[in-house]
């Protein structure tokens, strides 16, 4: 049922519409997200290059909802407030934030109130009030709602950085379980696929991303990644976002489980090795259900699979073998490489000092012929430093 809001004022429509965008993940794996939490739960804290910290206004342009998605907090058959922001109401309100040094940023999106097209036009209107009636220069994302013609795509990409469209699902089985109604190839699909083009013609600063709802369909994890390996060789997606489902209230979905945070950090860190280190889809390490283990990240599980690799000499490894160890990304691996051209690697002090985390790596690795693997520990971590550098 739908509750309106009589003349409500803009601070109490963000307020609502605020709390409604949030179901709209940008990176951040819900496990680590506490510790970045920020003072209004419509700002949220993104960061970009080099680890800068860049604040969002992250909002909906209207929470009324045509759709019933079982899961969506938005959805058509749920009794709360519905609200909506005028273009200009936005606008305006972006920019106090803004001019008031609050937020750098905007993250638009919208449930589906009326037409695709027309709901699309009205938050195309807001950014471009943003940018040419205020003369803001910063980052925008903009959220293409699934219909919405190429036509209105190229002219959304001439006002944002990033253009996003959410698939949810792997595939139409999966999706059926979540939203009934929805067209997963005619119409998600084929909308990622149109912003992809658009991208190719004029590229975006910032990519094309989708988002994926994790859990509540009953999906793999190998489901998961090779969907997402196939958007980004295929589609060249800048990022695809996991997004652990969490049971609502009044929607067909709040008697089930939660996603586990760990499912959903160990997904972005298997991603990272899909986007960065060169693995592919198969090599994953998964369980008997096609699920990845939760105790450890997926790297140390394919390591520990495959004990015919290593212990790796780090003093004559190539890039890509030392990408492969444990402990040791892409900056530590190149240090290693750069370094060891000039002099020595210095021990296990000198490889700490280049950025590997030794406690890991020792294991797996040898320096001028020396192991000194430690008792292997099969403790919950995960490396927030991993989540730092792209996240945006």
């Amino acid at each position: 049922m739908a509750v309106y809001i009589k003349k409500p004022e803009p601070s109490q429509k963000l307020r609502v519409l605020g709390v409604g965008a949030k179901f709209d993940v940008s990176g951040y794996p819900s496990l680590l997200s506490a510790k970045r939490k920020m003072r209004f739960g419509f700002i949220y804290p993104a960061v970009g290059k080099g680890g800068r910290l860049i604040p969002l206004l992250k909002v909906l342009q209207s929470n009324a909802c045509m759709g019933n998605c079982y899961y969506c907090a938005n959805r058509q058959g749920r009794d709360f407030r519905r609200v909506k922001f005028s273009p200009s109401e936005m606008a305006k309100l972006f920019i106090r934030y803004y001019e008031g040094g609050v937020v750098k940023g905007l993250f638009l999106s919208s449930a589906i109130s009326a037409r695709p097209t027309q709901v699309e036009e009205e938050m195309l209107e807001t950014v471009r009030l943003v940018r040419e009636k205020y003369g803001f220069r910063g980052y925008v994302h903009l959220k293409i709602l699934p219909g919405t013609e190429e036509d209105l795509i190229a002219e959304a990409a001439k006002f944002a950085d990033r253009l996003s469209i959410n698939l949810e699902a792997p595939n139409q089985t999966y999706l059926s379980r979540l939203s009934p109604f929805k067209d997963y190839s005619g119409q998600l699909l084929r909308g990622l696929e149109r912003i992809a083009r658009v991208h190719r013609e004029s590229p975006l600063k910032a990519g094309v991303t989708t988002q994926l709802v994790v859990g509540p369909s009953g999906e793999s994890d190998r489901e998961l990644m090779e969907l997402s390996h196939k958007l980004y060789k295929g589609l060249g997606l800048w990022r695809v976002y996991y997004s652990g489902f969490t049971p609502l209230k009044d929607t067909p979905f709040e008697g089930l489980p939660p996603c586990s945070k760990w499912r959903e950090a160990r997904l972005y860190q298997a991603d990272f090795l899909l986007r960065r280190y060169g693995f592919t889809p198969s090599e994953l390490p998964y369980d008997g259900e096609g699920n990845l283990p939760q105790d450890m990240d997926p790297k140390l599980g394919w390591a520990l699979a495959h004990p015919e690799r290593f212990p790796v000499e780090v003093e004559t490894a190539s890039f890509e073998e030392l990408l492969r160890v444990p402990g040791i990304g892409r900056i530590s691996a190149q240090r290693i490489v750069n370094l060891r051209r000039k002099e020595g690697i210095g021990g296990l002090e000198g490889l700490k000092r280049m950025g590997a985390v030794v406690k890991r790596a020792r294991n797996f690795i040898t320096i001028k012929g020396k192991f000194s693997p430690s008792p292997q520990k099969g403790e919950k971590e995960v490396d927030e430093q991993l989540f730092l550098w792209e996240e945006l």
